[in-house]
């Protein structure tokens, strides 16, 4: 949404309502000047707060409400210090007099700066001897002040420095790639993780202790760096995992310091027409080879990175692009993402096979139709990325060559959700035995058993539910070929609901490790609570059409997260029983068609976060047990009848009294 945009929708926000409106990080009159026009003069009720570091664009804003924070003060900062550095939860612990010592001294050179206290801290988190104490503290003494004056300016990058200068070489490598990433953007975590793979920073010799994949060590070494207070944690995902993180603006300055002084990466950010200069090309590189490229905007690379060996190409624009110069000049490319970009052809060019040492490849949401059977030429590629929703959600079908199971290194497939095979023959699936992911697979364009050859499988989403019931006495193989199984979806691929009915049975005993499970279609009824898989996080339920109710057995599933689904129960009462769903943080209930009456007893859902109710048109309210969650921050009431919001808001309102958000949309 551009400025202009943002600033209407406010000024109509603000024209009906009372609002705190958060303006954080802000850096230029500018940016301030084109929101403006989103605060009606005049209204009064309102309040606004801006987070900025320019002192003189605050004084732009408001020179008469102008506040600085002050920095933390030497217990504030030693209690901050602690938190980072010793993040145990025993109570008896306690620090040994020498480390307090130290600890103490080098806390006071960071000026009560708190990003650099969490670094430092971060940094100490990983020292458990004296003696490496010492050599940190020895390291702070030699180039950091007491954090007054003019020093303290150049406190906090001092302290970053140091942090970095820890690192082990491979961590180095990773933290450098997060400067590929623009400025306050939130990094995928399994796309990140699969790009190191990609770029080698993760040793194969590692691989194959245990279950262990690459993908689980870059994921060591990213939760490396966020223990270090390197790297940020973004969202947290049902299971725990992280699903995304993100660098901080002081950090990421860094990164791109340390880049150029690498030789790591160029930042474009102009177009072939402008002149190479610090005005279109951030040049992060400083002199030697350009390996990788990020580009910004522009719709063309300039000539003078055709002459160099680059090896990575990310795009983060969404411009009209011709990336066919890359099939000629990139031959030694390694990753290719161009995820979210106009294709100017949508049927991708033959040359494409060039790319012979290609290992990630994302065409995802390119408007792409139609892919060459050169792609089959790519045998050293690990992930490729098809999917090909598009802004507005439309999903395109995508016409596929038989060429895919030539890639047997695939470790992850990202196939269109709608396909068409070049041929009448199946798309074939044994031989990509070192598959981790599977999304968007065709149960209609492709023999099933071939699964029972990919045992390395974590995740599965499986297209077309007429051809479910094939799939029941694969996934309960006696050999148990998909016990490795983490996250199971079985999408109907229609408008509509299928008909035949999912043995949910079958399903639940046939994957014991499976966190995350999504199916569309009739129930007829659920296991017991002690047959699922213990690790259940996230269950998603579409079109089940349930007779009983769900929650009593649901509620006793001991790690469940999140429930979601539309149309689980066509029953008339649901309960949720005392002490139940003790885990629960998420729950949806949409198109409860049927449903009257919602009991909540004492003691269920300690740890709901976040409540939905949509489209339960014959729900009178909201349940009296509602008002004992006091873990909820958010509830959300859509297209309900007026009758049940006019009822929310008066004689009902003190249930949900002490809920901070509460929405209403229609």
């Amino acid at each position: 949404m551009k400025d202009e945009e943002v600033a209407k929708k406010l000024y109509e926000v603000l024209q009906e309502k009372r609002c705190l409106v958060i303006l954080d990080d802000i850096w230029n009159t500018d940016d301030w000047d084109s929101l403006r026009p989103g605060f009606p003069s005049g209204k009064v009720g309102s309040k606004m707060l801006v987070t900025t570091r320019n002192r003189e664009l605050a004084l732009h804003i408001d020179p008469g409400g102008l506040h600085n924070p002050e920095c933390l003060n030497g217990e504030q900062s030693w209690k901050l210090f602690q938190k980072k550095a010793f993040p145990r939860k025993d109570t008896d612990f306690s620090i040994c007099r020498d480390k307090e010592r130290l600890g103490r001294d080098m806390v006071a050179r960071c000026g009560g700066l708190p990003l650099g206290i969490i670094v430092l801290g971060g940094l100490l988190a990983t020292k458990e001897t004296l003696n490496e104490w010492e050599i940190v503290h020895k390291n702070i003494k030699s180039y950091l002040g007491r954090g007054s004056g003019q020093r303290q300016k150049t406190t906090i990058h001092d302290v970053l420095a140091l942090s970095y200068n820890d690192l082990p070489s491979q961590l180095k490598l990773c933290f450098l790639y997060l400067s590929h990433f623009p400025e306050d953007f939130d990094i995928p975590t399994k796309k990140l993780v699969r790009l190191w793979v990609a770029e080698a920073f993760v040793s194969p010799e590692f691989e194959g202790e245990g279950d262990e994949m690459l993908e689980d060590i870059a994921e060591l070494y990213l939760i490396d760096l966020i223990n270090r207070c390197i790297v940020e944690v973004g969202v947290i995902g049902a299971s725990g995992r992280i699903k995304s993180c993100r660098l901080h603006d002081l950090m990421r300055d860094l990164c791109l310091s340390k880049a150029k002084q690498e030789n790591f990466l160029h930042i474009v950010s102009g177009h072939e027409t402008d002149p190479i200069s610090s005005h279109s090309v951030r040049r992060v590189s400083s002199t030697g080879r350009i390996r990788r490229l990020a580009i910004f905007s522009g719709s063309f690379l300039p000539e003078n990175y055709k002459k160099n060996p680059i090896r990575s190409v990310l795009y983060f624009n969404k411009n009209n692009q011709q990336i066919e110069s890359m099939f000629e000049y990139f031959k030694l490319l390694r990753v290719l993402d161009v995820e979210g970009i106009q294709l100017l052809d949508v049927v991708l060019p033959e040359e494409i096979g060039r790319l012979v040492h290609l290992r990630y490849l994302s065409l995802k949401k390119t408007g792409m139709r139609k892919l060459p059977s050169s792609i089959g030429n790519l045998v050293c590629l690990e992930t490729l990325n098809l999917e090909t929703i598009d802004d507005l959600g439309w999903e395109s079908t995508v016409e596929l060559p038989d060429a895919i199971w030539k890639m047997e290194q695939l470790r992850h497939l990202y196939l269109p959700k709608w396909c068409d095979n070049s041929t009448d023959d199946k798309l074939q699936l044994t031989n990509l035995r070192n598959l981790q992911t599977l999304v968007n697979l065709p149960a209609n364009k492709c023999d099933l058993r071939d699964l029972l050859s990919l045992t390395n499988l974590r995740k599965l989403v499986l297209n077309d539910s007429r051809h479910f019931h094939e799939f029941g006495p694969i996934i309960n193989h006696p050999n148990k070929k998909l016990r490795n199984l983490q996250s199971l979806s079985m999408k109907a691929g229609l408008l509509s609901f299928p008909h035949k009915v999912i043995d949910i049975q079958q399903v639940v005993q046939g994957c014991p490790r499976l966190w995350k499970l999504h199916l569309e279609g009739r129930i007829e009824k659920l296991p017991d609570c002690h047959e699922f898989p213990q690790n259940l996080a996230k269950l998603t339920l579409w079109g089940s059409s349930l007779v009983e109710d769900v929650m009593p057995t649901l509620g006793k599933l001991p790690n469940l997260r999140v429930l979601s689904g539309w149309e689980v129960f066509v029953g008339k009462q649901m309960v949720c029983l005392e002490n139940g769903f003790p885990k629960l943080e998420s729950l949806l209930l949409r198109g409860l068609l049927n449903l009257e009456e919602w009991t909540v007893e004492p003691g269920a859902m300690p740890s709901l976060r976040y409540l939905k109710i949509s489209n339960c048109i014959k729900l009178k309210m909201v349940p009296d047990g509602l008002r004992s969650v006091s873990t909820l921050q958010e509830l959300e009431i859509r297209w309900m009848p007026r009758t049940f919001k006019l009822r929310l808001e008066g004689e009902d309102f003190f249930k949900v009294q002490h809920v901070p958000s509460i929405i209403f949309l229609n």
